[in-house]
C-alpha cells in the first residue's frame, strides 16, 4: 500500500494525474478513509479538472483528519478552483497556524489570497515567508513573483524569476512569466525587449511542449511587431500623402522614409530573433488575413518607391493610396485578445477603428467640398460613409 502511494506521489510529481489516479483508486476501494490517499487523489482530480470530484475526497480527509495541515492545504485548493475565494483563504490560515515553519503553508495561503486578487500586502508576507523558511524551492520564488507582478513591482518580480530560473532552469511557468514581463509593455521602441521575450516564449515552450499560454503570447509578440512596424509606414505615408500637393520634395522624402524606416525598423528586430523564430515569422505571414496583410504591405511599398520617381501630379493618389494600404496592413496584423479567437475576419477593435476613420473622412469631405469641386468627392464621402455603418452594425450584431 505505502508503495502505491509512493508511486502515485512520483507520478504527480511527473505530471501525470491520471495516471496517480489509477493507483490511488485500488487503494480508496480497499482504505476508504486513508489520509494520505484522499489528499493524493485530491491533487490529481484537481489536475485533471475535475474539482468537484477534488472536493468529495478533500473533505473526507479533513473528516477523518480535522488538524492534518495537509489536508487543509488540499482543501484549499480545491476551494480556489470553486472560486469560493473567502473559504479558500480562511482554511489556508489555518493550515499555517497548525504547521507555521512549514513553507507550503505560507505558500498556499500566497496563492489564495492572489487568485482573489485582494490582500496584496498579506499576500506578499506569505510568499515572502515561505522564500524565507525554503530558499532553494523555485516555487516559491514564483509565487512571490506573482504577488509582485499584481502589486505591479515589477522589477522585483523580474528578479524572482530569475532566482526561479537559477534553482530550476528548466521550470516552463518561470521561462513563460519572465518572458510575459518583456511582450506585454506596449513600448513599440524596446525592440530588444520584445526580441528578447519572444526567445523566452519558445523557451518556455520547448520545457513545456504544451504550455498553450506561451504559444499564444508568442504570436501576440510577433503580432505586435508587424503592427508597429505597419503603424511608422502609415504616418509616413500619411504624412507624405498631406503635403503632396503644397510640397512635393518633402513628399517624396517622406514617401523613401516610409520606405526606410519601417525596413530598418523590421531589421533590427529580426536581427535579434533567433533563426527558428524567423521562420516561425514567415509562418506566421503565410497564414489566415496575414497573407492579405503581407500582400497590401507589398502594395504600400510598391506604390512609395514609385511616388519617390513619379511626376508630381500623380503624388497626391499614389501616396493616399499607399496610406490605405498600410492601413489595412495595421488592421489585418491586429494582434489577438483571446486565446479562442479562431485568427479569421477583423477584430472589434478592428472595425471600430475602421468606422471612426470612415465617418472623420465623409465629415471631411462632405464639409470642404464646393461648387467647383468634382463630384467624386461626394460620392467618395458616400461610401465612406456607408462604410462606417456597415461597421458598426456588424459591431452590433457581434454584441447581441
Amino acid at each position: 500500500m505505502t508503495r502505491q502511494l509512493d508511486m502515485a506521489r512520483i507520478q504527480l510529481q511527473r505530471g501525470e494525474p491520471q495516471a496517480a489516479a489509477e493507483l490511488l483508486g485500488p487503494v480508496l476501494v480497499a482504505e476508504p478513509d486513508d489520509v494520505t490517499a484522499l489528499v493524493l487523489m485530491t491533487h490529481a482530480q484537481l489536475a485533471l479538472k475535475r474539482p468537484e470530484l477534488a472536493e468529495e475526497t478533500a473533505r473526507r480527509a479533513v473528516e477523518h483528519a480535522p488538524e492534518w495541515p495537509d489536508a487543509l492545504g488540499a482543501l484549499s485548493r480545491v476551494q480556489t478552483a470553486l472560486d469560493r475565494h473567502d473559504e479558500a483563504i480562511a482554511t489556508a490560515r489555518e493550515a499555517v497556524l497548525r504547521q507555521p515553519d512549514n513553507p507550503y503553508r505560507h505558500n498556499r495561503l500566497a496563492w489564495a489570497l492572489l487568485e482573489h486578487g485582494r490582500s496584496a500586502v498579506e499576500a506578499e508576507h506569505a510568499a515572502r515567508e515561505a522564500v524565507r523558511l525554503d530558499p532553494s524551492e523555485a516555487d516559491f520564488r514564483l509565487t512571490y513573483a506573482m504577488v509582485m507582478k499584481q502589486l505591479n513591482l515589477l522589477d522585483r518580480a523580474r528578479q524572482a524569476l530569475r532566482d526561479a530560473l537559477a534553482l530550476e532552469p528548466d521550470n516552463a511557468v518561470a521561462r513563460h512569466e519572465l518572458a510575459a514581463l518583456d511582450v506585454v509593455h506596449h513600448n513599440p521602441f524596446a525592440l530588444g525587449r520584445l526580441a528578447r521575450g519572444a526567445s523566452g516564449l519558445v523557451g518556455a515552450l520547448r520545457a513545456d511542449p504544451g504550455q498553450e499560454a506561451s504559444r499564444f503570447l508568442l504570436d501576440v509578440a510577433l503580432r505586435q511587431f508587424l503592427v508597429y512596424t505597419a503603424i511608422i509606414q502609415v504616418l509616413l505615408a500619411y504624412v507624405g500623402w498631406r503635403l503632396a500637393g503644397s510640397v512635393p520634395d518633402a513628399a517624396r522624402a517622406l514617401a523613401a522614409a516610409a520606405v526606410l524606416a519601417p525596413g530598418a525598423y523590421a531589421g533590427y528586430f529580426l536581427a535579434r530573433l533567433d533563426p527558428g523564430l524567423r521562420s516561425y515569422l514567415r509562418n506566421l505571414l503565410t497564414e489566415g488575413r496575414q497573407r492579405i496583410a503581407a500582400a497590401a504591405a507589398v502594395v504600400a511599398m510598391a506604390l512609395l518607391l514609385v511616388a519617390i520617381v513619379a511626376p508630381v501630379g500623380w503624388l497626391p493618389m499614389l501616396l493616399g493610396i499607399a496610406t490605405a494600404a498600410a492601413f489595412a496592413v495595421r488592421l489585418l496584423t491586429a494582434p489577438a485578445v483571446d486565446q479562442d479567437e479562431p485568427g479569421r475576419g477583423l477584430s472589434t477593435y478592428a472595425l471600430r477603428l475602421i468606422a471612426g476613420v470612415c465617418a472623420a473622412a465623409a465629415t471631411g469631405l462632405a464639409i470642404t467640398t464646393g461648387e467647383g469641386d468634382p463630384p467624386w468627392r461626394l460620392a467618395v464621402a458616400a461610401v465612406a460613409l456607408a462604410g462606417a455603418i456597415g461597421c458598426l452594425l456588424v459591431i452590433r450584431r457581434r454584441r447581441v
